[in-house]
């Protein structure tokens, strides 16, 4: 008989199989949406996500923000207002109370009432607002101006600051370089970090850092390739920039910059697909995930827009490489949310007129060992595999499977899972034998995770 121990606990029960697990990184659902989303957003407690539909055919109605139940994985309710006006961004606050949606077209940023789903509010005084960064712990936000009907669209050039308890727009306009486009802030609120579209070309990009304390531009940082995304890692030691290149597709981007934010420098930039849109980074800070737009005008003078396979990309942070799998999503996939607790990311497809749902790994292995025993009961032997792994993780695994073969057929057991150190004892074996065992952990999402691979060669 198979029997599993976990450290400092005695004998485990073995449970079944749950056969209807995803595999990480893979798209798990897809969500319809209105007419050409954007920008979203998950609420704190995991359970809803908000879609700017930015409507960019102007269909009459069709400016709203979708709001899906992310448990059903099924559209809750279309949220419609007359200050919508093709909203691009949304923001929830950490309450959870309230989502900020940004009008790209005009001059407001519209406030949903999230318990009620309806507009309580509208915030005026903007240029073709296109993001909303509310400061931890404080009741102030900035919104960027990209260039609306005042400036037109791509060249805006200030930043404003909003008071939340009022929705109203405080001091003065912050002056950064042409088309800010996105913004992150650090985790303590200190810095803003805007990333300046300029015109898209190769290296015109900049992002200025912006001091919360003064509101002025104290660093700008030079090379990007219309930058169109930015988000900082949760130790604030990096930001990760998504150069999506010119908004005529010559040239268009392929990579993503790092930012070492204590230098305000590039120090690493990275090849993924064509046109990197939105960026996020899993809230364990180990890794990052890249839309990859991939959209170009197939005919003369920018005409025939053709959508290519739309792919999410994954960095690690440690070695700023990109990992497999590359994550086949829907047409022109533009912003990438990833939910609190880390199990599933939302990605928007522009093209698709959806959302894309990926079940994403909260854990990871830290280790794994193995080595055999002999035991000996008067006249008889028990040889046993004795495994030993570690993980670590936001969300721990609830259970691990235990295979024998790489293909994942021959299962051992599998056992219940608690804490971060694993022994399993695999007994009835033949002695001096080479024994494979492959180690599949399943979180609380069902989402099993890439395998541990642990050879048993050694007498421990």
């Amino acid at each position: 008989m198979n029997v599993g121990l976990m450290k400092g606990v005695a004998f485990l029960l073995m449970i079944p199989v749950c056969t209807q697990t995803a595999t990480v990184n893979s798209v798990i659902a897809t969500i319809n949406t209105g007419v050409t989303p954007a920008g979203l957003a998950v609420t704190p407690d995991n359970n809803f996500a908000y879609v700017a539909n930015n409507n960019n055919y102007g269909i009459a109605g069709q400016d709203s923000v979708s709001v899906l139940n992310l448990n059903t994985n099924l559209p809750l309710t279309i949220i419609t207002d007359v200050s919508f006006d093709q909203p691009y961004t949304v923001t929830i606050n950490a309450a959870g109370t309230k989502a900020y949606v940004t009008n790209s077209n005009g001059s407001t940023v519209t406030v949903i009432n999230i318990p009620a789903n309806t507009v309580s509010a509208v915030i005026t005084g903007f240029d073709g607002p296109s993001g909303f960064v509310i400061v931890p712990n404080t009741d102030r936000a900035y919104v960027n101006n990209y260039g609306g009907p005042i400036a037109g669209s791509g060249n805006g050039t200030t930043i404003m600051m909003v008071n939340l308890l009022t929705n109203l727009i405080t001091g003065s306009p912050i002056t950064v370089a042409q088309a800010p486009a996105a913004m992150a802030i650090t985790p303590d609120g200190t810095r803003l970090y805007v990333a300046c579209y300029v015109d898209g070309n190769d290296g015109t990009g900049v992002v200025d850092v912006v001091s919360t304390s003064s509101n002025t531009v104290i660093a700008t940082i030079t090379g990007f390739s219309g930058p169109f995304d930015i988000a900082i890692t949760p130790d604030g030691n990096y930001a990760y920039v998504a150069n999506f290149g010119s908004n005529n597709f010559a040239p268009f981007g392929t990579t993503v910059s790092v930012i070492d934010l204590s230098s305000n420098t590039i120090i690493e930039t990275i090849t993924v697909g064509i046109q990197p849109s939105g960026i996020a980074v899993a809230p364990n800070g180990k890794l990052v995930y890249v839309t990859n737009y991939n959209t170009l005008y197939a005919g003369s003078s920018f005409t025939d827009l053709t959508a290519g396979q739309g792919t999410v990309n994954i960095i690690d942070v440690a070695s700023n490489t990109v990992l497999p799998p590359t994550i086949a999503v829907g047409l022109s996939p533009d912003a990438i949310a990833i939910a609190p607790d880390g199990e599933f990311a939302y990605v928007s497809n522009y093209a698709s007129n959806t959302v894309s749902v990926i079940a994403l790994s909260t854990f990871q292995f830290m280790s794994g060992t193995g080595c055999q025993v002999v035991n000996k009961f008067l006249m008889q032997q028990d040889v046993v595999n004795e495994l030993t792994w570690t993980v670590s993780g936001a969300t721990l695994p609830i259970s691990y499977a235990i295979y024998r073969d790489a293909g994942l057929t021959d299962l051992v057991a599998t056992v219940p899972a608690t804490g971060t150190s694993m022994i399993y004892l695999d007994h009835n074996l033949n002695p001096n034998s080479t024994y494979t065992y492959y180690i599949v952990g399943i979180n609380t999402a069902n989402t099993a995770s890439n395998p541990l691979e642990i050879v048993v060669t050694e007498s421990c």
